[in-house]
């Protein structure tokens, strides 16, 4: 039969067995139910739209407007470099066709035999590119900074037209054509440095 002395001892371990496991049982519900990841309490963000890169330059072509704003201007070699921008700031590419205008004008405190004459004189040569009928005069180059040009004068000589030393004083007059505008002409000096 039974042996009543042995029973609650056994009754004792059924119950320790029982609270262990339902110790055991609480701590993994706990671990694993109640994790950040369940939690219908977080607002979910929404994933923020993929931009096009916003560009930076537009070509001569589209451009609206075309202002010129010269860098560097050698009176002597008529070498200069600008750059060019639309009204929104946007570096202007691919710009081809232009008229670039050299002036020369004597040194204003040379005294001449004819007073007034001397203010009144000066020389220009002129350059130009229609890139439709493949004529070009000088040579425009685009460099690796977009909407950054340079600009060699090949065969500028001051000294033909005039005196030998004579011319003095140099300005340029750059005008750069588009499809849509063309950049105001002007006389331009060299730039302050």
């Amino acid at each position: 039969m039974y042996n009543l002395s042995y029973w609650p001892l056994q009754l004792e371990e059924r119950v320790m067995k029982y609270k262990l496991l339902s110790v055991l049982l609480t701590g993994a519900l706990l671990t694993t139910g109640c994790s950040s990841d369940d939690n219908d309490n977080d607002t979910v963000l929404p994933e923020e739209p993929v931009l096009p890169p916003v560009a930076t330059t537009i070509d001569v072509n589209e451009a609206a407007t075309i202002g010129l704003k010269l860098a560097t201007f050698d009176g002597v070699s008529g070498a200069l470099s600008f750059s060019l921008s639309d009204a929104d700031e946007m570096a202007i590419t691919n710009a081809k066709d232009y008229r670039i205008v050299y002036f020369g004008f004597p040194d204003h405190d040379d005294k001449s035999t004819k007073p007034k004459a001397w203010k009144r004189w000066h020389l220009s040569k002129s350059y130009q590119c229609d890139s439709e009928a493949n004529e070009c005069e000088g040579l425009l180059t685009e460099t690796e900074t977009k909407g950054t040009y340079t600009f060699e004068a090949p065969g500028l000589d001051w000294d033909s037209g005039a005196t030998p030393g004579a011319v003095q004083k140099y300005k340029v007059a750059i005008e750069i054509k588009g499809a849509l505008s063309s950049s105001e002409l002007e006389l331009l000096p060299p730039p302050a440095v």
